[in-house]
């Protein structure tokens, strides 16, 4: 049926002979031998310059062919298949204000793909489950199922790809994406202004947190990034070199009591083990919590030798059955290139980008970084990536933090001035609140060095606590770009 739809379509509208010319179609495309015998005449007329397919053309142009010695001519088909009465039957079924030409022909090409498939032993023709369920497919629901059995087979295998735009096409479409705004991300957990600033976690941006060994990278992707994932129903990877999966279970275990339980249990607690019962059963509930309200939505990926080409495999394999949000703890040069690190570090991350970004695989990703110098700043820009720095050039956010120092607190030295912003109200105009900071507890300042979501000349202020894993938003503050 399919078949002659095409024929139909293309005969009652010759000029569709170019839109297909790019498309490679054989007589093995076609199962009956009358449909490939006119869409050929179709298109040998077309070639030499026939524009109107009616009975007295296509006889005209039949007769006029050389008839080879031994075979039928192309007139003696003609007449076997029906003449033009067979064509100007499937013709009258063709509505070219339609323009369903696309799907009949889509689904001559799944019909194809799926008959090259069997000839190489590909399908098991069996198996009638997997039969009616290709069946039932559309080619592009065909393409991805067998993308993903391909990836899922061989995982280390990637390809490029290059995709051509008329600029100018579509404009209308952009101007009504425009209206609806702009897409944000699923938000980090409780941090309302650095959501507000960065559009959270955003499909298709790649994003960088950098800090200093030991302030708590993994902390914070665990608390803010995944569950913020976990509160969204989203699902997600997590790409982890430096520690294991029981360093993560339990950070998460003990995050989930503190933040979502409001029963918090200290961290060393449960690392020296031979807690109270009382201890056992909120991480017991914490377990139930995440058993019973999110099970299977987070990938956890151990890379016990460190290549980018692995973290890519992996996005790819389970990027169709869902899993579009990235988080790869601790991100580094892949020194199996052989060049030079920063070289690596850089050939890294646009590999990674280019895997990642929106018209690719389209996946939200936060990738850790060590900070490398900055420590003894106060104020961090982009220089705290050391001579990597071309790694932040495919980066949407980079966000590059530090504990707040002694001397920053009220009274001190270098006393910084936290605020909130608050509506007057009796004018309704917006004024900074100032926001007190409590020298017996630790706070992180996190910097925005660069930003194409939004502003980059606030800093935001969390208050931490590294026994509970809460990392809690509390104020905005500016620091001043005075050096060390």
């Amino acid at each position: 049926m399919h078949e002659s739809i095409f024929v139909g379509y293309l005969w009652n509208t010759p000029s569709l002979y170019e839109k297909y010319k790019a498309h490679k179609i054989t007589k093995d495309t076609f199962t009956e031998g009358i449909w490939w015998y006119y869409f050929y005449i179709g298109k040998e007329m077309y070639e030499n310059g026939v524009r109107l397919f009616d009975d007295v053309t296509t006889y005209s142009y039949l007769t006029s062919k050389p008839q080879e010695t031994g075979k039928k001519s192309y007139f003696d088909y003609y007449n076997q298949y029906g003449g033009f009465n067979t064509v100007e039957e499937v013709i009258s079924e063709c509505d070219g204000d339609k323009g369903n030409d696309e799907y009949h022909f889509s689904e001559i090409q799944k019909y194809e793909s799926l008959r090259n498939l069997q000839k190489q032993g590909l399908i098991d023709t069996n198996n009638q489950k997997l039969v009616n369920s290709l069946v039932k497919m559309s080619l592009k629901q065909m393409q991805s199922f067998y993308q993903y059995k391909h990836k899922e087979s061989f995982a280390h295998v990637n390809s490029g790809e290059v995709i051509e735009y008329n600029l100018i096409d579509n404009l209308d479409e952009t101007i009504d994406q425009l209206e609806a705004g702009e897409d944000v991300g699923i938000p980090l957990y409780e941090s309302p202004r650095l959501n507000k600033k960065i559009n959270g976690q955003k499909l298709g941006n790649l994003m960088y947190l950098v800090l200093p060994s030991g302030v708590g990278k993994s902390s914070i992707i665990t608390e803010k990034a995944v569950l913020g994932l976990l509160e969204s129903e989203e699902k997600g990877i997590v790409f982890a070199n430096e520690e294991g999966v029981k360093r993560w279970r339990t950070r998460l275990l003990v995050t989930v009591a503190a933040r979502i339980l409001k029963k918090p249990v200290a961290r060393d607690t449960v690392n020296r083990g031979g807690f109270s019962s009382e201890v056992k059963d909120t991480l017991k509930e914490a377990a139930d919590w995440l058993r019973t309200h999110r099970p299977d939505f987070i990938k956890f990926i151990q890379l016990k030798k460190y290549r980018i080409e692995d973290v890519i495999s992996r996005i790819e394999l389970y990027r169709p059955l869902g899993y579009k949000h990235i988080y790869f703890d601790t991100f580094k040069p892949d020194l199996t290139q052989n060049v030079e690190r920063w070289l690596a570090f850089s050939n890294s991350a646009q590999e990674l980008y280019d895997c990642i970004k929106e018209e690719s695989n389209n996946c939200a990703t936060i990738a850790t970084v060590q900070l490398k110098i900055g420590k003894e700043f106060r104020y961090i820009d982009l220089d705290c990536i050391g001579k990597s720095a071309e790694i932040v050039e495919v980066a949407a956010v980079v966000m590059a933090g530090r504990l707040i120092f002694s001397d920053e607190y009220e009274g001190g030295k270098n006393e910084l001035h936290p605020y909130n912003w608050e509506k007057d109200e009796g004018f309704g105009k917006w004024h900074k609140k100032p926001y007190k900071l409590d020298p017996e507890k630790k706070y992180l300042i996190l910097f925005l060095p660069k930003n194409r979501e939004g502003s980059e000349d606030e800093q935001i202020v969390f208050e931490v606590n590294y026994d509970f894993n809460i990392w809690k938003e509390v104020a905005l503050v500016v620091v001043p770009n005075n050096g060390r």
